[in-house]
């Protein structure tokens, strides 16, 4: 995944591609490799679920950094409500349906299990983008932190 990379570098401080195609091969290995997979099955629980919190939480917190370096304005409600619907669908169908996955009944075929929540997220916020780019409303109000 990009960002869990992009992530991973800022926390390494290892900016290197040689090293990030050397640890992608070791991944590969790792999983498809019985003893080497049975190997990374023997750390606890505990301690990939807090790396998992450390990394998510590290992601999550560029994106707002590159939010606010991009000078986005988290109090237009255009904003607003797009960012909190890819919020809500995204970690929300996270949170309330066993494996992420939202039981949406279109397109079965291709998504048996449901609709996984966190892509789901991100399609909807891009469709979100594009309506409200393409049909503006009429008359737009006085933005208050503009004065």
């Amino acid at each position: 995944n990009y960002g869990e990379n992009n992530s991973l570098m800022v926390i390494t401080r290892n900016y290197s591609g040689p090293v990030l195609i050397t640890a992608g091969l070791i991944s590969v290995l790792l999983g498809f490799i019985g003893p080497l997979a049975d190997l990374v099955s023997t750390i606890p629980t505990a301690v990939s679920g807090g790396l998992s919190i450390y990394l998510f939480g590290v992601i999550g917190m560029q994106g707002i950094a590159l939010m606010l370096a991009e000078k986005v304005n988290l109090f237009d409600p255009k904003q607003l409500a797009i960012g909190a619907t890819i919020l809500i669908i995204g970690i929300g169908g996270n949170i309330g349906y066993e494996g992420g996955f939202l039981p949406i009944p279109i397109l079965k075929g291709l998504f048996p299990f449901g609709w996984p929540s966190i892509a789901t997220g991100a399609v909807v916020g891009i469709l979100l983008n594009l309506i409200t780019n393409v049909w503006k409303p009429p008359v737009e109000r006085l933005n208050v932190l503009d004065k």
